[in-house]
């Protein structure tokens, strides 16, 4: 399968529906995260998003639309905004509130125009290690999926809730090098969602 690329993401990537359900079933990940027993602390950066980018307040929508120059920054430091190939807007907020469990007092609001609309950061990451990227989202429309591997190959999770908060979790194994944390809507007409409590933390390797 050819990889798609995302129409403000820099990186080749390719996180199309089909291939992504297949991946649940046949990645080379880690068959569980661990609830514990990390080997670092926290690398994801503006985890809880705290941080609003430089010239965005909180409160205040950054939006993308087809045509703007790419990559662009969403509300939240350290975190870039995608779109599909077909370039749908999409615009994040900071907004006050939380996920469940420890946090700050922002989380990030994220409006996909379609599919694959949704933020990542890259990582330069030891590619002979394992580790585990784990977030809290709530979706208000479609459907929100995570991984941690920018191409193809790498482990999927998807939201299975509406109005509620999920934590999902993502761990990959000797295999699929983790570079990219990514969290995007795949349902087809776009969706809202809102987004805490990034975690992305070194593992055992379970092969």
């Amino acid at each position: 399968m050819r990889p798609k690329l995302f129409r403000v993401v820099a990186l080749a990537t390719a996180l199309s529906l089909a291939f992504a359900t297949s991946a649940q079933a046949a990645s080379p990940a880690a068959s569980a995260c661990p609830d514990y027993f990390f080997l670092s602390g926290n690398l994801a950066l503006n985890p809880n998003f705290e941080t609003p980018s430089l010239g965005v307040p909180v409160g205040t929508a950054k939006c993308w639309q087809n045509g703007d120059p790419s990559p662009v920054n969403s509300a939240a430091a350290s975190w870039q905004m995608h779109s599909s190939n077909a370039g749908a807007t999409v615009c994040s907020t900071l907004v006050a509130g939380s996920a469940p469990g420890p946090g700050g007092n922002y989380l990030l609001a994220f409006r996909a125009g379609g599919n694959e609309g949704g933020i990542y950061q890259s990582h330069a990451l030891d590619p002979k290690k394992a580790y585990m990227f784990s977030v809290w989202v709530m979706v208000r429309s479609g459907q929100v999926a995570i991984q941690s591997r920018g191409m193809t190959g790498g482990p999927v999770a998807w939201t299975s809730k509406v109005g509620e908060w999920e934590q999902l979790r993502v761990c990959t194994n000797s295999l699929a090098n983790t570079d990219m944390l990514v969290v995007y809507n795949q349902a087809p007409n776009g969706g809202i969602f809102y987004v805490d409590r990034a975690e992305l933390r070194e593992i055992p390797i379970r092969e």
